[in-house]
């Protein structure tokens, strides 16, 4: 039995702009489906559909194969069996008649070890023509009529069950669904035939489609370790922003209308430590602040840019002149100025209180803020990871 995966990646997005190539957990979300269904014995090609040539580079150096979506199929209106029947007709043109399909949504990156390999087997077993995952349901569902009533759906009110007591009642999560080529030409459906369902767990089931999706994600990616000291370990720079990262985002006056900034010696210490490990620093800030040339100067920071009004540019001519790719480099920033660098870096750190639209995006969000340790707590990691990295050597 032939059995390959299909992940539907289209390049425009409304909620989240360019949303599968966002990071999460150190590598760009499509990647993440890639790689769970590489490692799936029961796959034998994994496919990627998508209009977009930045996705389909970044698909193939994931291992992935391309098929080549038209503009038409990939709109805000077109829908995933549009893509699942082009795929289908690409692969026969190309002499590939696979048995079953495994529909990946790139959107849900978490599927824990052997999940997909799981379902397959309980596809065999059930001998089902298609299957989701999904995830147990105990809430109580009303449904509103066509009169403006509303009716239970999932219980009788007069024998209200206790939530423990709800069984075999689950939400379709969309993470992925297996289904048989024969069954979805006869039907136009991922879904039909004899159809079973595969329990996730309630964490696994996340799907990224606004903002605040993105961030959930994120701090799952973080409990879940997904960026570990192996890849920290890498990281030859730090490359920082000044207010509201190294500072609080205050700004003081005295009287002889002198600047003042609030600095954190922790940092410091922890800018030290990271350089003494071997490391080194970029200090690049939009200010034309003596207070931050100063501090740059007391750290010893090996590159330091003021009056910054493009840090994409800069970070592009920064990588030219100390020879450094940038999957060797750590930024990180607050304000929608430090966004250019979201994307370019190994891992773009935010401080807890960055804004909003920044900390939505950011690989990783401190728990400390700017000026109150943020800078130290990343610090202590790549220091740490170094560490580890010497061990082993």
């Amino acid at each position: 039995m032939t059995t390959v995966a299909l992940i539907p990646a289209r390049g425009g997005s409304k909620g989240i702009p360019r949303k599968n190539l966002v990071p999460v957990g150190g590598r760009p979300l499509l990647v993440h489906s890639i790689a769970q269904a590489r490692r799936a014995a029961g796959i034998d090609r994994v496919f990627v559909s998508t209009e977009d040539a930045e996705i389909a580079a970044v698909a193939r150096e994931a291992g992935a194969e391309i098929v080549e979506r038209p503009l038409a199929l990939a709109g805000d209106t077109a829908s995933t069996e549009s893509a699942i029947t082009h795929a289908l007709g690409q692969w026969a043109a190309q002499g590939l008649v696979p048995d079953r399909v495994v529909l990946l949504q790139a959107t849900s990156p978490f599927r824990a070890d052997g999940q997909l390999d799981a379902a397959l087997a309980t596809f065999d077993r059930t001998g089902c023509d298609s299957l989701l995952s999904v995830v147990r349901f105990v809430g109580f569902v009303w449904r509103r009529g066509a009169d403006g009533l509303s009716q239970p759906a999932t219980y009788e009110p007069t024998r209200r069950p206790r939530r423990q007591e709800i069984e075999d009642t689950f939400l379709e999560t969309g993470s992925f669904y297996v289904f048989r080529r024969e069954m979805y030409e006869q039907t136009g459906s991922r879904l039909g035939g004899r159809i079973a369902t595969f329990e996730v767990p309630a964490e696994d089931a996340l799907d990224i489609d606004e903002p605040a999706d993105l961030e959930r994600a994120r701090e799952e990616a973080r409990r879940r370790g997904l960026f570990a000291g192996a890849d920290l370990a890498r990281i030859d720079w730090l490359w920082l922003d000044v207010d509201g990262t190294l500072t609080d985002g205050a700004m003081y006056y005295g009287e002889g209308g002198d600047e003042l900034k609030r600095f954190d010696t922790r940092d410091g210490a922890g800018i030290g430590a990271f350089r003494a490990a071997g490391g080194r620093v970029a200090i690049v800030t939009g200010e034309m602040s003596r207070a931050a040339q100063r501090r740059a100067e007391k750290l010893a920071a090996d590159h330091v840019v003021l009056g910054c009004r493009d840090k994409g540019a800069a970070f592009e001519d920064f990588c030219r002149r100390f020879r450094t790719t940038p999957d060797r480099v750590v930024a990180m920033g607050d304000d929608c100025n430090d966004l250019p660098l979201v994307g370019r870096v190994a891992l773009f750190v935010a401080p807890a209180d960055a804004r909003p639209e920044v900390r939505a995006v950011a690989d990783v969000v401190t728990a400390a803020s700017g000026g109150h340790g943020a800078v130290r707590e990343f610090t202590d990691r790549l220091v740490a990871a170094r560490g580890r990295l010497r061990r082993v050597a």
